[in-house]
């Protein structure tokens, strides 16, 4: 099928969709179903009694936000996963990325064969024929189809090998060849466009991975110790005493919470400044920012200590 999006691509290039591949509506039901799920325990955290259990509640929630964020981006790229075709480069969009292969390294294309297909893992789904396989330099498979690869074409390069499944094959390479008969305007280099990695650029270091890790703990030790101690604390507590010795201060122990909160806020407002000190190329100011993040829950720590027992 051709079509074109005019604002967004030239005129003279052309939109080739695959055919769906069954997984998008099913990862969308999977995805609300989560998104649901979490929001019940949202609501469940927030009405039930504060304990160990509700602390449990919370570490579940939290470890269900990466596969939130997995299902979201390969459901996502389940709908948009289309093939743009113009006199220079062939260029493949799917979720935020977008891979650019330039017509002139274009070695040869092939149909795919039975024999090459493997299963999907897990992990590939939705979008279970999206994955990129690495090897050496034009060893690597990169798949970026909605059918197995029996029956994808195979474009092969220098680069590797990269198996797209337009759903009219036929006028894909009729138009191919009439592109490269008429030849390029300008060299284009491979490229693989995404958008800003910050996980990947705050990790890429032992240090800066480490420090990360450490402030989350710092996190969840300050909401755990305080929601495991909370129902074995008096309803009104202490808070500051004068230098006579005398409380001046006493709150209801809801209060406490405000601890962990400082804690969590600054770790989240030190890593998204430390995230755009390494966007500037400022590594060791990032550190200072990640590591400013434990001396804060480091002492929060400590002051909850001193007031719960």
């Amino acid at each position: 099928m051709k079509g074109r999006d005019e604002g967004i691509i030239p005129l003279s290039q052309m939109v080739y969709k695959p055919p769906s591949d069954g997984s998008r509506w099913l990862g969308l039901t999977a995805l609300c179903w989560l998104a649901l799920t979490d929001a019940i325990l949202l609501v469940w955290l927030v009405l039930k009694p504060v304990g160990w259990s509700s602390f449990l509640l919370l570490l579940i929630f939290l470890a269900s936000l990466p596969l939130l964020v997995h299902l979201t981006m390969r459901t996502w790229g389940a709908f948009n996963l289309e093939y743009w075709l113009d006199r220079n480069a062939l260029r493949v969009r799917w979720a935020g990325t977008r891979q650019v292969i330039p017509l002139h390294s274009i070695l040869r294309i092939i149909e795919g064969v039975d024999e090459m297909s493997s299963r999907p893992s897990l992990l590939d789904w939705p979008s279970p024929f999206v994955r990129i396989v690495e090897g050496g330099k034009g060893q690597r498979l990169v798949r970026l189809a909605s059918v197995p690869l029996g029956q994808c074409l195979l474009i092969e390069t220098d680069d590797g090998i990269f198996a797209i499944s337009p759903e009219d094959p036929i006028g894909f390479l009729e138009e191919l060849q009439a592109l490269n008969r008429l030849g390029i305007s300008r060299t284009l280099p491979f490229v693989r466009e995404m958008p800003t990695n910050y996980y990947a650029l705050a990790t890429e270091s032992a240090v800066g991975r480490w420090l990360l890790l450490a402030g989350l703990v710092g996190c969840l030790a300050l909401y755990g110790y305080l929601m495991v101690r909370f129902p074995h604390l008096p309803d009104a507590m202490i808070f500051h005493y004068n230098r006579q010795g005398v409380p001046d201060s006493i709150r209801p122990k809801d209060a406490l919470f405000l601890l962990p909160a400082i804690g969590l806020l600054t770790y989240l407002t030190n890593t998204a400044a430390g995230l755009w000190l390494r966007l500037q190329g400022q590594r060791s100011g990032a550190y200072l920012f990640w590591a400013g993040s434990l001396l804060v829950q480091g002492l929060s720590l400590l002051a909850l200590f001193s007031l719960t027992t």
